[in-house]
């Protein structure tokens, strides 16, 4: 399974990996693909995405106890059953959405949750439930079952981490900050020996903020085909890199009105805010890839505004603009769904991809609920030439 983990309130900045090895270009690919604002067919029929429901989880009419309110992850196992944390449990559906159980309370215990933030399904068949505000790593069977919790002490899990996967049945990826700094640290952790790090790149920073005192930055990201994506949330780009650390390819979209977080103090303390996003890349047939993205359009000062948030002075609410850009297997940009367009798709937040364009996503409206699309582009047009 492909895993996708979204960027959400932790941020990450990164320009290039430090590692040994430079980076290289394979035949007829660009390590920096620079896109316009708009593809070549944006306003053109030469293609369409197209999207069909399966089946929903978490139906209306079902009982209250079926119902979903915060879900924070999705899985999927070989026989197709659906794993959700949502808030302060986890439930289980079959793949035709029929209720089978339902595990977990709100606490602080062995097997409660609170402040539960993501969910990553084992190669050996276990839920890895990231707990307690990021602070536990609890391990439950695929029946609900609480098993165990990693020490919070290893050596992986330091700086905010977050595991985004595995590169195979024993090596996981885990994303972590530089502690009261800025940076990102990705390491390759042997589950096999205790979580033990195997390897580890450090992904700098570009440009440097003035973060407020005991603030580091952190970061999600995704398994891609091998490799590790990262976003940056102060411009529209993705970073690929190899696990060795090498830059792969660097993905970018012209968007200038991508605003970066807003870093404030204030009487009590100090906050960060997010206002743009880049989710990780899905992949469809035929090669295509979809990236959801987000930014505010009246925000010029992201400090001030978060420091009105933090101080409750009823600052405007974000304008945002909404978008669903459909890639080609170059990471050329074909065309985007946009706004009222993509409301009226329907589509919502990818939480996890067992196959090339069959999709799990979360919506809200009209109800919070999980369902499985099949999403496909379309295509008679040909594309630009690739990009030396």
């Amino acid at each position: 399974m492909t895993r996708l983990t979204l960027i959400s309130a932790v941020c990450i900045f990164l320009l290039a990996a430090c590692g040994d090895a430079p980076a290289t270009d394979a035949p007829g690919t660009a390590l920096i693909v620079e896109n316009p604002f708009h593809g070549p067919h944006q306003n053109g029929d030469a293609y369409r995405l197209d999207m069909e429901e399966i089946v929903r989880f978490g139906a209306e009419e079902e009982p209250e106890r079926e119902m979903l309110s915060q879900v924070r992850g999705v899985e999927v196992d070989r026989e197709g059953n659906v794993y959700i944390l949502d808030g302060n449990r986890l439930i289980s559906f079959t793949a035709e959405g029929d209720f089978r159980w339902e595990s977990g309370r709100e606490g602080e215990g062995p097997g409660e949750f609170t402040r539960a933030w993501s969910m990553l399904m084992t190669p050996d068949g276990h839920l890895l439930v990231r707990n307690q505000g990021g602070q536990r790593f609890d391990y439950f069977t695929l029946s609900g079952t609480y098993v165990q919790s990693l020490s919070r002490d290893l050596d992986v899990f330091d700086g905010f981490a977050n595991p985004i996967g595995f590169l195979d049945d024993t090596t996981a990826v885990v994303t972590g900050a530089v502690r009261d700094g800025q940076g990102v640290i990705v390491r390759l952790a042997q589950t096999s020996a205790d979580w033990q790090v195997a390897d580890t790149f450090r992904v700098e920073p570009e440009m440097e903020l003035d973060l407020p005192t005991g603030f580091s930055i952190g970061a999600g990201g995704a398994i891609l085909d091998g490799n590790i994506v990262l976003a940056r949330p102060d411009v529209y780009e993705l970073g690929i890199f190899s696990p060795q650390g090498d830059t792969v390819r660097i993905v970018r979209r012209d968007v200038r009105d991508f605003t970066r977080p807003g870093y404030a103090t204030f009487d009590g303390g100090a906050g960060i805010r997010s206002y743009s996003r880049t989710s990780m890349p899905v992949v469809l047939p035929g090669g295509y890839r979809i990236i959801a993205a987000g930014w505010p359009t009246n925000i010029p000062d992201p400090d001030a505004h978060a420091k009105a948030s933090f101080a409750q002075e009823d600052p405007p609410d974000p304008i945002n603009h909404s978008t669903l850009d459909v890639y080609d297997a170059d990471w050329r940009l074909l065309f985007s769904i946009e706004n009222e367009d993509l409301d009226a798709l329907e589509f919502g937040t990818v939480m996890a991809q067992p196959a090339p364009g069959d999709l799990y996503i979360v919506r809200s409206s009209p109800y919070p609920h999980v369902k499985r699309v099949r999403v496909a582009v379309e295509g008679t047009g040909s594309t630009p030439p690739t990009r030396p």
